[in-house]
This record gives structure tokens, sequence and C-alpha cells, in this order.
């Protein structure tokens, strides 16, 4: 194993150019032979091959801040010979300038930059003159202006990465080799937390955790692998690259779960097809899909055995439902558990139901599992039609709108119906005579009923002598008979309470 000076030296050597400007609209032309004056020699870029490990996961860091990469640039294509150049004002990250050089009309710096070259390499810069009309392409920007961050899921590539992977464990886990690409430049944001990793190759060469902490102290390494603390302190530990428990492993980085989620929940889909999405342990989205708890007896549970029967389980299960994607992930957690997450195509259908339940039971009758919960989304619904909660909401609203259009119907009277206390409403109030004795009876009928009462009335026969066509309506029929028997012969009016039974009769 070679040392980190050993190391560098064996890395292809290159130039950087560090160059500082006063101001990011600053416009420089040069040519290879007037470079000499801004140049740094140091080694960079890492261009050696790498392999994959015999134990343990590999996980491939996978963008980059190289120059002739479209895809750093705004315009989606490398600046040419006629356009204008522009690396933005908070442009941090080293650029890694392509082996052949660069040729563009205008280059714009920022404040503080490094644009990293090999042996032999130049940049022309050929301002037009004004005659010949200037720069005649475009103005194209380098987008990667700031570093790149290790706990975003999207920056880490794996075959066995899959949607039912949690997004906490799409990260390097403490058992992975971490690798990044040959040949490209990197800048990137470690949180200040503890890492823990199984090992680091910079291509084909693995770092001990010495030669690692020597490198994190280097120029190069203090510009590819930055500390979100304010002294730059990046703390990545070593582990091992096997797991030794036979119950299995954990990843490790729930303890991440909070960064990761910052940045990968940006991301989630909110249109699902489901009833009741899930959200399994470590992932960061509600899933369309189910997932599994297992509890298991750690005397006789044992972990490869267990994957091996559940995937022959599995392969029934796929060759029963063989019209429909079943995308499976089982990991052990921190607390012992082990968590199996079920998901679908891209589409979620009724059937991902049907296989959860069959795989519930499957699950139990396992040697060592000693409880096993599931959690489900149950049925889908079409995302491009009408949710079931949309359709319920819907339904309500129809009902209360026929309610208040039968009540204004019969009331036909809406400031009533909508602003009248229950305490406020008067029902109506009548006078009834009865013809075979003597007696006018007042009844008013109001909310609550009112006590019923009756008059001992001499002046009935006055009341007889009226025409026919006289009538009596509301309360001021009565106000005028009693007036005008009154005024013929006046008389004492006896107040009788009667009870309700004499009322009756």
């Amino acid at each position: 194993m070679c040392s980190v000076d050993h190391f560098i030296c064996c890395r292809l050597l290159i130039f950087k150019l560090q160059l500082y400007c006063t101001t990011a609209e600053s416009l420089i032309n040069i040519t290879t032979q007037e470079m000499p004056w801004a140049m740094v020699v140091a080694a960079a870029a890492v261009l050696l091959s790498f392999s994959g490990t015999a134990n343990g996961i590999m996980k491939q860091w996978t963008p980059n801040v190289d120059f002739e990469d479209p895809k750093n640039w705004d315009a989606n294509h490398v600046p040419s010979s006629v356009d204008i150049t522009v690396f933005q004002e908070d442009t941090v990250v080293p650029v890694v300038l392509p082996s052949t050089g660069i040729d563009v009309c205008e280059l714009v710096l920022p404040i503080n930059g490094q644009l990293i070259l090999e042996p032999n390499a130049n940049i022309v810069v050929s301002t037009s003159s004004k005659d010949a009309g200037g720069c005649t392409g475009q103005t194209v920007k380098f987008k990667r202006n700031t570093p790149m961050e290790w706990v975003d899921p999207d920056n880490w590539s794996n075959d066995n990465i899959t949607q039912a992977t949690p997004h906490v464990e799409r990260i390097p886990c403490e058992h992975d080799t971490v690798t990044f690409n040959p040949g490209n430049s990197f800048s990137i944001i470690v949180p200040n937390v503890p890492i823990n990793i199984g090992s680091m190759k910079f291509g084909n060469q693995t770092f001990s955790q010495d030669e690692l902490n020597e490198f994190l102290l280097t120029d190069i390494g203090d510009q590819e692998l930055k500390s979100s603390s304010l002294n730059n302190d990046v703390a990545i530990t070593l582990t091992s690259t096997s797991c030794d428990d036979y119950t299995g492993c954990e990843c490790g980085t729930q303890h991440l779960l909070e960064y990761v989620c910052k940045v990968a929940s940006k991301n989630c889909n909110n249109k699902l097809g489901c009833i009741s999405p899930v959200k399994p342990i470590g992932h960061c989205c509600l899933i369309c899909g189910a997932y599994f708890l297992l509890n298991y007896d750690p005397r006789v549970f044992n972990s490869q055995k267990f994957n091996e029967e559940f995937e022959k389980d599995m392969e029934k299960i796929r060759s029963k439902y063989e019209n429909h994607q079943i995308i499976i992930h089982m990991s052990k957690l921190l607390n012992g558990r082990n968590q199996i997450v079920l998901v679908g195509g891209t589409k979620y259908e009724d059937e991902i139901n049907e296989i959860a339940i069959t795989m519930k039971s499957i699950l139990s009758s396992y040697k060592g599992i000693t409880d096993v919960k599931m959690f489900d989304s149950g049925l889908s619904y079409n995302v491009d039609g009408m949710t079931y909660g949309q359709i319920a909401l819907t339904t309500f609203m129809v009902i209360i709108v026929c309610m208040l259009t039968i009540i204004f119907y019969y009331t036909n009277n809406w400031f009533l119906l909508l602003f009248s206390s229950e305490s406020t409403i008067v029902g109506p109030v009548f006078v009834k005579f009865e013809n075979e004795t003597n007696d006018v009876e007042l009844i008013t009928e109001n909310k609550p009923l009112q006590r019923k009462s009756s008059f001992n009335n001499p002046t009935y026969t006055a009341v007889e002598n009226l025409s026919q066509s006289q009538t009596f309506n509301g309360i001021s029929p009565y106000s005028n008979v009693s007036t005008m028997a009154m005024k013929n012969d006046p008389m004492d009016v006896e107040l009788k309470e009667r009870s309700e039974n004499e009322f009756k009769d």
C-alpha cells in the first residue's frame, strides 16, 4: 500500500490553474503562452479505473464538475469557440478541463475559482474583433457552481437500489465500498456528523484510515470533500466490508435520516394511486405498496437461510402474478427487527395488496420469526380521475344542497332558515270560539308550547249578532270583539284557568 504522496504521484499528473479575479464580470483574453504566471502545479483528478469488492455493496458517486460534461451547462452543451463562457460569481468547485484544452470566444471567471488542466493542455480565449461581429454564439453558464451533497440519494448509483429501497439506505452504508468515477472531478458536502463506510476507493486505489485522514488534509482533499462545519472537519471512519452477524447487519445510516429527507423529500410523488399510502422506516416519501416488520428469535434465526427460503417462495408468487412487477427490498433495522418493503411497477394495482397478504402468511411460517406486522396501501384508484376523498366530499356537498333546497321549499325564507334561532321562532296565533259554550278561548302556540287559558265571556250574545260576512283574522278580531262588547254593556270579565281535561271537553 503506497502512501498518500505516492498515491498522488501515481495519479496522472496535471496542472491546476488557480485564477483569482476581483469580479465575476472580468473578461480575460489569454493563450497558452500567457498562462505561466497564473499557474500552480498540483496533482488532481481521478483517472484510474475501479473494480467491485468481494464483500459488501459498492456504491458509486455519479455527478462530476467536469468542463466537458454537457449536463454541467445551462445550455446543455459545452461552450464552443463562438460562445461566451461564464463561471458564476459564487462558483467554488474545481473544474476539470479536457485533455485537448478549450477554445472559447470569451471567458468570465468567478471571484475565487479553480480550473484543473492536464499536462500540455491549453486554454485559448480568442475574442473576435468587433469588425468581425464579435462573439456570434450564446452565453453559456456553468451551473454546477456549488458542491453536491453526500446525503442526496440521487448522487449514488448501485444496481441493487430500487424504488423499494429506503432513501436512507441508498447512500453508503457502514459496510459499503465508496468509489469515484475515473477521470472525473467532484466536490462533495459531507454532513457534520460521523460517517461510517466499509472502504473508499479512488480509481483502483483503496485508502486505509490513516491515508484517508491524510488525504482529507491536502488541498485536493479539502476541495473534493468538504464538511458543513465551519472548520471543515470531515469525519469519515472506515469499518469493514464484511458482515459477521448471522442475523444480518443494519445499514447504519439511520442517524442521517433528517439530512437525507431534507434533500430527498423535494422529489416525492404527491400523485399516488392507492387509498392509504405507507411510509416504510427509512423512506422519506409516502409510497403505494406494503412493508412488513419482522421480530425474530436470535437464537434460531439465520439471515442467510431466511433469504434463501424467502426467495424460493417469492419465485412461486412471481409465477402466479407473472403479469405484475414485484419489487422487494429487505434490510435489518437498528432495533433488531427486519423490514421487507414491497412495491409494484410504475402503476399501483390491487394485486399488490393481494400479494402482500400472501407474503404475510408465508413470513409467519418461517423458523425463528416470532411476529409479523403488515402495513399495506389497500386498494388502488385512478390518479387521473377523482380520488375516494373527493368522491366522499362531493357526495356530502350534494346531500347538504338537497337538504337546504327541501327546507327552503317549505319555508320559502332563506333568512329565517339561516339566521333565526330556535328561541325566536313563534308559532301561529289564533282565536278559537266554542259554539256550545259561552266561552272564547285564546290559544297561542309557541316553542315551547304555552299554557292554555280561557275566559268566561258574557258578551258571546253580542258576537252572535255580528254580520255573517265579518271575519276574524289573527289576534285583532278578538280585540275588536272585546272593544265592541265593552262599549255596549260594560261588565267585568272573569279570568278563569281551566284544566287540560276541561279544555279537551
